[in-house]
């Protein structure tokens, strides 16, 4: 899962740095650290010790820290009540970008065993294209027209006749420095492989110095024969290797990490002795790894064609061979469009159907503090969907005689909404492993650390139960982790779902013998909460149903309910139907007058034990927006109270409207930030990311939504104040009196207000654009070319597809690559509406571009046919104008057509059309603002 981190995340970051290593901060505000340069190679291409570059704490400091934040859920206090409890007996499968196997901390076990059981490959990113090769009599093999010599040291070992080779090429795996995988500081080595049967089966022989000898290199076999694994040149990161084979041929994948997410992500569910620090450990060191690569590093994280569903198909099997229990992680994922239909949602509840011992903890997402937010698939009813707390130590530095900071939710942590997720919160930043070439990112954030981290406690349940000769159900290790949880002050089932676990009361609930419930939920609609985004329909819209079934687990017979909420009314208890119940829950319509967010739930219980917990819950939220065509918003200093967000929803209802936001911060010591989603819940397609407010970057931030980008609706703006400082905000929305749009003619502008507007009409030049209509054709990738204009200084990308055709991927690469291979820019799609930007480097001009897409299905097997427009933007520096002021009148309910001047000549490539804003600008009013291209709409 592709991660931000907010602004004042890094500043926090380094606060801390500065305090644990025994400084004190600096008074101007921090700067992320930038990433150590490669080291030079020395000249004759030998091995060398690679120049440590220093982790930004030392480790021993961020263990007396507590910047592996296990205090939050209890595990340090349970690992001294119960010290064999901890993961001990338990395989954990960690489904991600691999795990790098020559890390300290993922060697041993707590009992000596060793760490990592498996590293296996699923995303074909190391697959080496093997071709038969034939040695000469005086041991040279000739490899990509390169002749290698030790080649009679292979014929020693080799049993079968028939040799193949490959080249090991850096350039795909991406950008400097996790491509460059000798540390010579480049991304364009290439590296002979030389494979051959051997006794003990197929073995790989790599030029890992580049000295065109083989006589000198180690045999590499499949790492499950023997953890062999390899390193080159400097050794930033550690190499392994599968085979398999194919009508007695070999298929060789050499598997590595290349982002450092897999390996932090194991070093948290269960490190041990991190860093060769004694006691420096994840939550369940004493648990086994499997570390399944699913992901496409270079292609920016992102899974490939069924590599999920391969992944924990292995992962089960392998569990089930040796009979230990198996508990899986996945900090991946990306956003819903159409909660409850995306097929990797039901391809995992299938899985998880037919295997209810295995507990799948599963990142919630990245996307908040928006609500319905959750990615999938997090929102799979049947897995442990993981928000994100914000650990307090990373919000103020442990102090001498200051109480330390407290916890608080993430507000980067997606929501529910349409779904009925997340189920609990973990610690969302943590200090953990990381390969040796992402040395200085020791400390990472999103749900993608919380996950594992409930994936750890997980394990630390089922390794105590079957210690004490019980195998739990995953139902039941759910339910104990959902049941023990702590609820977070100022917050809704949508935003931390249960709270925060503990430990010790989770395994006291399992002890007692108390029997877990998973049941599905539904709405009509086919999701798992009721959510009205727009209010309520009418007067009569006061009923909603809910189609309720037991998936795993106990089935109760009786159902007790209770409402949280004076306006949601439910019968007090119903009989449960075979195989599934219907409930009806009733609103009381009078109680959303107010503009705001109304959160009720319904809770059934199983009557004859009442202890045991939720069975489940009807989710219900009712949202009453500012309608901006009736009254601009205007909300003057609102306090926001630290760590709390304030959400305005924003009804929008006329295409082509342009909507004005303002968020303003009085006080220019303070610091904030804004976000803006979308209708769908996406965030905003022009400003995805965290906008900040205050401070270094301003007091005021003016966020737009042009008319070309505007979906009618209902949109939703946050203020977010940081985890330890309250707020005090101006916040203003409205919308443009005019509405804007294409037509055949040219540029129209209307009026759906009740009165006559006038405005002033300019535009300016601001670049060319071209689409295109691309189709898959059951390829890996589909691509385009263009070709670069002298003139541009930024490109922009913007990739659309059907919302329905979403819902069958797990990913979606869009990346962009210069006429030598090299990566320009890389931006997976999160929606199926994304948008990336990068600037154009000089050098570029004139060159090629291609722009790769590059599909994962969720199924297993070739990509589906898709389609999908692209749209490829190069904008000019400082835009030209092309009309300086004309005046226009709109009568109420009508329409004008807009008269726009020729614009300045602009060499564009072939098929790019002029790229015009068009403004019009009543007096004292807020612009309509369009982009457009001049030409065939």
């Amino acid at each position: 899962m592709t991660l931000r981190f907010p602004c004042w995340w890094a500043v926090l970051a380094a606060v801390c740095v500065a305090a644990c290593a025994g400084r004190s901060p600096a008074p101007a505000t921090p700067k992320p650290a930038a990433t150590p340069a490669a080291p030079a190679a020395p000249a004759d291409g030998s091995r060398a010790t690679p120049e440590q570059a220093e982790p930004i704490v030392p480790p021993p400091l961020a263990l007396l820290a507590g910047l592996m934040p296990l205090g939050a859920t209890g595990v340090d206090q349970f690992r001294t009540a119960h010290p064999t409890y901890d993961g001990r007996g338990v395989i954990i499968g960690i489904l991600d970008s691999g795990v790098d196997p020559g890390v300290a901390g993922l060697i041993t076990t707590t009992t000596g065993a060793p760490k990592l059981l498996d590293l296996r490959d699923f995303s074909g990113e190391g697959r080496i294209v093997l071709t038969p090769v034939t040695p000469t009599g005086d041991g040279v093999v000739t490899v990509a027209g390169k002749q290698l010599v030790g080649a009679g040291r292979i014929a020693r070992l080799a049993t079968g006749a028939r040799w193949y080779a490959g080249v090991f090429r850096e350039l795909p795996l991406g950008k400097l420095p996790a491509a460059d995988v000798n540390g010579d500081g480049d991304n364009t080595d290439e590296f002979p492989v030389v494979v051959v049967k051997a006794m003990d089966g197929w073995v790989a022989f790599l030029d890992t110095n580049l000295n065109g000898s083989l006589e000198d290199e180690t045999p590499l076999h499949d790492y499950r024969q023997g953890r062999e694994t390899i390193a080159l040149g400097r050794r930033p990161l550690t190499i392994a290797a599968n085979f398999t084979d194919s009508a007695g041929a070999p298929i060789l994948d050499l598997v590595f990490d290349t982002s450092g997410h897999g390996t932090h992500v194991a070093g948290i569910a269960a490190g041990h002795n991190l860093y060769n620090v004694q006691g420096f450990d994840g939550v369940a060191p004493g648990a086994q790894l499997l570390a399944l690569k699913i992901a496409n590093n270079a292609r920016g994280g992102i899974s490939v064609n069924g590599s999920m569903v391969r992944a924990m198909e292995y992962a089960a099997r392998f569990a089930a061979q040796r009979n230990l229990p198996l508990v899986l992680n996945m900090s991946f994922g990306v956003g819903n469009e159409q909660e409850g239909r995306a097929l990797i949602d039901s391809l995992i509840n299938g899985f998880l159907a037919a295997h209810p011992d295995v507990v799948f903890a599963i990142s919630a997402g990245n996307d908040g503090p928006g609500l319905s937010t959750m990615g999938f698939p997090g929102s799979a009813d049947l897995a442990l969907s993981v928000g994100a707390l914000y650990p307090g130590v990373f919000s103020r530095p442990p102090q001498p005689g200051v109480p330390p900071a407290p916890d608080a939710l993430a507000w980067f942590s997606s929501r529910g909404g349409d779904s009925d997720k997340p189920d609990v919160l973990a610690p969302g930043v943590a200090f953990s492993s990381v390969p040796r070439w992402n040395t200085g990112d020791e400390i990472k954030g999103g749900t993608s650390m919380a996950a594992p981290h409930a994936t750890g406690l997980a394990a630390c349940l089922v390794s105590a139960m079957t210690q004490e000769g019980r195998r739990p159900g995953a139902a039941e290790v759910m339910q104990a982790l959902r049941v023990s949880a702590t609820p977070i002050a100022g917050t809704t089932v949508l935003d931390a779902g249960a709270g925060v676990p503990k430990l010790e009361a989770a395994y006291r609930w399992l002890a007692a013998g108390h029997q877990g419930a998973v049941y599905v939920v539904r709405t009509p609609n086919g999701s798992s909460a009721a959510f009205r985004r727009d209010g309520l329909a009418g007067p009569g819209d006061t009923v909603q149903s809910f189609h309720v079934a037991p998936a795993m687990g106990f089935r109760a017979a009786q159902l007790d309910l209770r409402s949280d909420a004076a306006w949601l009314s439910v019968p007090a208890q119903i009989r449960a139907g075979a195989p599934a119940t219907d409930i009806a829950v009733a609103y009381r319509g009078a109680s959303f007058a107010a503009p705001g967010v109304y959160v009720g739930t319904v809770t059934a219980r199983n009557p004859s034990d009442t202890l045991s917990g939720p069975l489940f819950e009807l989710v219900n939220a009712i949202v009453v927006p500012y309608d901006l065509p009736t009254r601009p918003l205007s909300d003057p200093r609102h306090a926001v109270a630290a760590g709390r967000v304030q959400r305005y929803f924003l009804r929008v209802p006329a295409v082509g409207s342009t909507l004005h936001a303002t968020v303003s911060l009085a006080d220019s010591t303070q610091h904030a930030f804004a976000k803006l989603y979308e209708p769908d819940g996406r965030p905003f397609r022009d400003a995805p990311d965290d906008i900040s407010v205050g401070g270094a970057d301003g007091g005021t931030t003016d966020v737009v939504v042009r008319a070309e980008d505007l979906v009618a609706g209902v949109y939703e703006l946050d203020v977010v104040a940081p985890p330890l400082a309250a707020v005090t905000a101006d916040v203003r929305a409205a919308i443009a009196a005019v509405t804007l749009a294409r037509t055949g003619h040219g540029l129209e502008a209307g009026d759906a207000g009740s009165e006559t507007v006038a405005g002033r009409v300019t535009s300016q030049l601001i670049g060319a654009e071209a689409a295109f209509a691309v189709e898959g054709r059951g390829l890996p990738a589909e691509s385009l070319t263009v070709r670069v204009p002298a003139w541009a200084a930024r490109a922009e990308v913007d990739v659309e597809m059907p919302r329905e055709q979403w819902n069958r991927f797990t990913d979606f690469g869009v990346t962009v690559f210069d006429s030598s291979g090299q990566q320009v820019n890389e931006g997976p799609m999160n929606y199926a509406v994304a948008r990336q930007r990068f600037a154009v480097p000089e050098e570029l001009a004139g060159q090629a571009l291609t722009v790769e897409l590059f599909p994962a299905s969720a199924q297993v097997g070739p990509a589906p046919a898709w389609r999908a427009t692209v749209r490829v933007r190069f904008l000019l520096k400082t835009p030209r104008p092309a009309q300086a002021g004309k005046d226009v009148t709109v009568v109420a309910g009508g329409r004008s057509t807009l008269e726009l001047a020729a614009t300045p000549p602009l060499q564009a490539p072939a098929g790019f059309q002029p790229l015009v804003e068009v403004r019009v600008t009543p007096p004292g009013g807020d612009a309509a603002i369009l982009r457009a291209t001049l030409g065939h709409p």
